[in-house]
């Protein structure tokens, strides 16, 4: 039996002398992402070669590549490539050129997605920052960042995505955390009704205070993480939420806001001054407001009403301040 014959002419052929063809089979989603892939080519050269076929007047029809072939256009007419530059091609004789385009479109396994987020991770731990793999591979750099948080699973949470046991949401959600053990425990000790991303997401955060948590804007992150706060950022949620993880720290520093908040009316001249994260009704049960226009020490008493109201109603302590 006669062994069969796979090879084929490569030939260098310049880019103006490259057309696409009628033949190819990919016509929805053609154009998508050729910007990146642009991008790519740019970086890491044409991994893999154009089909092509002779045409007349000395042209080149691209029966298998034409997404290839519209990102190098795209270089040439941005001048990050020439326009007569020498692309490898496969020429291949007069065959079917429908039949070629469908066998490399068709024959073509899509990465899993932990093989994909692992190489992720292995390119970082190389040295290469995400930063630099976002521009290399065309891609965004929150993308890249998503992928590797992703890579940060457990290797039992990772097993059981690769064996299709979970979907890409309910991974991204148990991303949110950065520990294997609250991972696993969230993921393995739950019912199979309850893991449903929101779900999980809640498990994962039910001890901590969201970012947009009144008590957290009226400390601020900033103030919070300066003095060792610890937060999880979800780079998957819609909103890109923050959540504050140490309560305690989060509760000492309103206090402390509260205390300095204090100073100005002991300075007024206010005998007792009381501070309290928990609004009391009885403090705010059967008194009437004293207004600031009901003299002078109605106008002192009515302007530290007054701030306290603002304080209520824009810094968000969920809090009272009493005194007397």
């Amino acid at each position: 039996m006669a062994a069969v014959d796979i090879r084929h002419s490569v030939e260098a052929i310049p880019l103006n002398r490259l057309a696409p063809s009628k033949a190819n089979v990919r016509r929805v989603n053609a154009a998508v992402g050729v910007s990146e892939l642009a991008d790519s080519i740019e970086a890491h050269g044409l991994i893999h070669n154009l089909t092509v076929r002779k045409a007349k007047k000395g042209r080149y029809e691209v029966v298998a590549g034409s997404r290839r072939l519209a990102a190098l256009r795209l270089l040439a007419q941005e001048g990050r490539l020439g326009e007569d530059a020498e692309i490898p091609c496969n020429v291949r004789d007069a065959e079917n050129d429908t039949e070629l385009s469908l066998a490399e479109n068709v024959q073509r396994e899509p990465m899993h997605v932990v093989d994909e987020i692992l190489a992720y991770r292995e390119l970082v731990e190389t040295g290469m920052a995400p930063e630099t793999i976002a521009t290399r591979f065309g891609q965004s750099v929150i993308t890249v960042r998503q992928r590797l948080k992703l890579a940060g699973l457990s290797p039992r949470v990772l097993k059981v995505l690769r064996e299709d046991g979970m979907s890409i949401e309910q991974a991204r959600a148990l991303a949110l955390s950065d520990s294997h053990e609250e991972q696993e425990r969230v993921w393995f000790e739950s019912l199979s009704y309850n893991r449903d991303p929101r779900s999980l997401r809640a498990m994962l955060t039910r001890d901590h205070v969201r970012g947009s948590d009144r008590l957290a804007r009226f400390v601020g992150l900033e103030a919070y993480e300066a003095a060792g706060g610890g937060t999880l950022r979800d780079l998957f949620g819609e909103d890109a939420s923050t959540f504050l993880t140490d309560q305690p720290l989060l509760t000492r520093l309103a206090m402390d806001a509260l205390e300095q908040a204090t100073e100005p009316l002991k300075i007024e001249g206010w005998k007792w001054v009381e501070t309290s994260l928990d609004a009391s009704p009885f403090y705010s049960g059967d008194y009437g407001r004293i207004s600031a226009d009901e003299g002078a020490d109605g106008g002192r008493a009515g302007r530290a009403f007054g701030a306290w109201g603002e304080f209520r109603r824009g810094a968000g302590a969920d809090g009272s301040l009493h005194r007397g």
